[in-house]
C-alpha cells in the first residue's frame, strides 16, 4: 500500500484525538475484563463505547457516532445496570442445565439450526450480488470523498443514515444477523434471571 491510514495520525489534530480516544478504548475495554465489581466493569463499558463514538466522528460516521451514544452507552447500559444491581448474580449450574432433557433437546436444536444457516449463508455468498441485480446497489447512491485523516473515506450522497442502511442490509448481511443472535441471547438470559428471583420471591412469601 502506498499510503497509510495511521501514517498521518500524530501530525493533525484529528490524529491526535484519534490516538487518544483509542487508548482510552483500550484502556477501559481491559477494564471491563478484568473489574471484580460487574457494576465498575459496566461502568467501564460506558467508556468504551463514548471512545468508540469519538473514534466514528472523527472518522466522519457521525450518524453511527449518534447512535452509540444514544443507543449503547445509554439505553443500553442503563438497562445492563438495572439488571446488575437488581438481579441476583448466582449463575444456574451447568451441570444442572445439562440433567434437563428438554433444555438439551431445544439447545440442539437451535445449534444446529444456527449453523445449518450460517452454512448456507457461506455457501449462497453475500445478498449484496444478488441485489445488485434488482437494481439494488449502494454504488448508484453512495459517493466516495475524503475526510481529514489521510487515507479514510466515508460514503453518502443520501446522508449518513442511507449508506449505513444499504451497508448493513446489502453487503454486511451475515455480521448483522450474528449480532441480532447476541442480543437473542442477552434476552433469554435476562429472561432466565428474571424468572430465578421470581421463583426465590415467591418461595420466601410462601414461608412468611
Amino acid at each position: 500500500m502506498d499510503e497509510f491510514i495511521f501514517m498521518n495520525l500524530p501530525n493533525t489534530p484529528e490524529g491526535f484525538l484519534f490516538i487518544l480516544f483509542s487508548l482510552i478504548c483500550i484502556g477501559t475495554a481491559i477494564s471491563v475484563i478484568f473489574q471484580k465489581n460487574p457494576v465498575f466493569s459496566a461502568v467501564s463499558l460506558v467508556f468504551t463505547f463514548f471512545s468508540l463514538a469519538g473514534i466514528y466522528g472523527i472518522m466522519g460516521a457521525l450518524f453511527i457516532a449518534t447512535m452509540q451514544v444514544l443507543v449503547y452507552a445509554g439505553a443500553i447500559m442503563v438497562l445492563v445496570v438495572f439488571v446488575l444491581m437488581l438481579l441476583s448474580q448466582r449463575a444456574e449450574s451447568l451441570s444442572k442445565f445439562l440433567n434437563h432433557p428438554i433444555k438439551v433437546f431445544f439447545l440442539a436444536v437451535f445449534a444446529f439450526s444456527f449453523f445449518f444457516a450460517l452454512q448456507s449463508a457461506l455457501n449462497t455468498g453475500s445478498p449484496y450480488s444478488a441485489a445488485e441485480g434488482k437494481g439494488y446497489t449502494t454504488k448508484e447512491t453512495q459517493k466516495q470523498y475524503q475526510y481529514p485523516i489521510t487515507g479514510t473515506t466515508t460514503v453518502s450522497t443520501e446522508g449518513n443514515v442511507a449508506a449505513v442502511g444499504a451497508a448493513t442490509y446489502l453487503e454486511y448481511v451475515l455480521p448483522f444477523e450474528l449480532i441480532s443472535l447476541l442480543l437473542l441471547i442477552a434476552v433469554i438470559g435476562a429472561v432466565i434471571l428474571a424468572k430465578r428471583k421470581l421463583v426465590a420471591d415467591e418461595a420466601k412469601d410462601n414461608i412468611l
